[in-house]
């Protein structure tokens, strides 16, 4: 059974974007990024592992995107900071003083959660999608994914790729719906039963190496 072969409609708490390669998922988050400055809004990009979160701020630095990584020791200073994207751990979330800083940028004006992918375990990411929901319920919620990470390959993303080539989909295309978000989730969940005792990383294919055993 495919990823998408699977597809309900179901109400979804944020929104997914999938791009065939993670370059090109990166690229459109970076695009809604900028285009939440120009409207003086405040766009939060949101990593779960360290590597990503590094790689992240060198592709921001490639490309001359103005930047600014978060942290609770630098808050005072995050406050200072104007038209810049701001990058974030999401063990963060967690933190008041960030939650204090992101409720007084809300109250100049909107702020967008971006996430740079989804965490192996949905139960996880669940709790900070509900928190964020909770107390940001008018922000926006976006995920950036590529049919490139190890979570569509176990599924067979190659052969998804090959179907929307033969479609005509384009490299700067995404694939966007809430039945498509309801689906990845669903596959997500089957990753997590197969999970007994999780071993946490530095980064998702190395999750994928260490929790997920191979058929």
């Amino acid at each position: 059974m495919g990823l998408f072969s699977f597809l309900k409609s179901e109400k979804s708490t944020y929104t997914d974007r999938v791009w065939k390669t993670k370059p090109m998922a990166w690229r459109g988050m970076i695009t809604d990024s900028l285009t939440a400055i120009t409207k003086n809004e405040v766009p939060i990009v949101i990593t779960f592992f360290e590597k990503e979160q590094s790689d992240i701020l060198f592709f921001l630095t490639d490309k001359k995107v103005p930047h600014y990584q978060l942290s609770s020791e630098l808050a005072g200073e995050a406050a200072k900071q104007d038209k810049v994207v701001f990058v974030c751990d999401a063990t963060l979330i967690q933190s008041p003083i960030l939650m204090n800083l992101l409720k007084g940028w809300q109250a100049k004006g909107k702020v967008s959660f971006l996430f740079a992918s989804h965490y192996p375990l949905p139960s996880k990411e669940d709790q900070i999608i509900q928190k964020l929901n909770a107390t940001f319920p008018h922000c926006p919620i976006i995920f950036y994914s590529s049919l490139d990470e190890p979570a569509f390959e176990i599924f067979g993303s190659d052969k998804i790729v090959g179907l929307l080539d033969r479609m005509g989909m384009k490299e700067e295309e995404a694939i966007e719906h809430s039945m498509v978000s309801q689906a990845m989730k669903r596959a997500r969940t089957k990753v997590e039963s197969s999970v007994a005792r999780e071993i946490v990383t530095q980064s998702e294919r190395e999750w994928y190496a260490r929790n997920i055993k191979k058929s």
